[in-house]
């Protein structure tokens, strides 16, 4: 219901010219979006802001084509003084739909977008195995799951409800990450997966898997800029476990041959500190976005860039209030 209302507001907003106004007085200003995966399946129902689908990505693409805003890189929007509305486009994680999904899209516009790229499961290729298990998990609210020893080393039965899914991916990933194996932590999580009757595979193809050197080799060719996200999604408070993380992540994508040199950063999970600043900029980062929602302007700290976040859950109206800023404008007022 409130949506509706909101939706219904800024449709009247919009034709009262208040998009027009709020872009006249933005202009200067930059909306950095951010994007992540993309649906194979139902994955935009299990989580809109994590997975899109392709169609609407499309449409988002070709509504900025004919819009009156400039789809600019990162590097652009920060270092030239310009008097226009921009548009920045990122895109987090490295997830295998950006290509499979989605890359004749991007190959059609060419718009540059910043890709930034978590190593761990790029290298190592299978699926993401917490966020795997909480698919699995949604889409089995109802079910029992019964893990014993040929499983993992504990026996539990588990009733699955929408209350509970959270702590026991919780406490199931916890026992996963003890098993040292790769491979074998993808055969506990396909074993679950198998017992509870939800397929992880759509065309023969694993979902939520990351691309491979390949495919991000690939990307380039439709202007996309490969940038760094740590090697394993983790924002650690401590400055050497930092570093590692920073430090991984360049030694895997440097063995990718790049057009771009690594000194964009995304903090995982937006989760970011004042102390890690100087940290990034010992690792040669020159900008990093979080997931605060907000306008990037000529006075904000480049290591701590504000985007808005898209997703299948967007309507095409909120959409274009963040782009002209009238959103960021609402949200200074509660």
């Amino acid at each position: 219901m409130l949506k509706a209302i909101k939706i219904i507001a800024l449709f009247i907003i919009k034709h009262l010219g208040g998009f027009w106004l709020a872009r006249i007085l933005n202009k200067g200003n930059t909306c950095v979006l951010c994007y992540h995966g993309f649906a194979y399946e139902d994955e935009y129902q299990f989580r809109p802001k994590l997975f899109m689908r392709p169609e609407s990505f499309k449409k988002r693409l070709a509504w900025l084509q004919d819009s009156p805003y400039k789809v600019v890189s990162l590097s652009e929007a920060i270092n030239n003084q310009h008097n226009e509305n921009l548009v920045v486009l990122t895109m987090d994680d490295g997830w295998a739909g950006t290509k499979e999904l989605v890359g004749d899209s991007l190959a059609e516009h060419n718009f540059p977008l910043m890709l930034y790229v978590t190593s761990y499961y790029a290298q190592k290729q299978g699926a993401v195995i917490n966020v795997a298990l909480a698919y699995i998990l949604w889409k089995s609210v109802g079910k029992t799951l019964v893990i014993d020893g040929s499983i993992l080393a504990i026996n539990k039965t588990y009733l699955i409800s929408v209350e509970n899914t959270v702590s026991i991916v919780n406490e199931l990933c916890q026992q996963i990450d003890e098993v040292e194996d790769f491979a074998t932590r993808q055969r506990v999580l396909l074993a679950i997966a198998e017992q509870l009757q939800v397929s992880l595979h759509s065309d023969d193809q694993l979902m939520f898997r990351s691309l491979t050197a390949e495919e991000l080799t690939g990307l380039q060719q439709s202007n996309v800029d490969i940038q760094l996200h740590t090697h394993r999604h983790c924002s650690p408070q401590n400055e050497q476990e930092f570093k590692l993380e920073i430090s991984q992540n360049i030694d895997y994508l440097q063995n990718i041959e790049l057009k771009n040199t690594l000194q964009h950063f995304c903090y995982p999970s937006g989760e970011h500190y004042l102390t890690q600043l100087p940290w990034l900029k010992e690792s040669g980062v020159v900008t990093a976005t979080t997931v605060f929602s907000g306008m990037l302007t000529p006075d904000t700290e480049h290591l701590q860039i504000s985007r808005i976040l898209d997703g299948e859950d967007v309507h095409q109206l909120e959409f274009e209030a963040e782009l002209c800023g009238l959103a960021t404008f609402l949200r200074k007022l509660y």
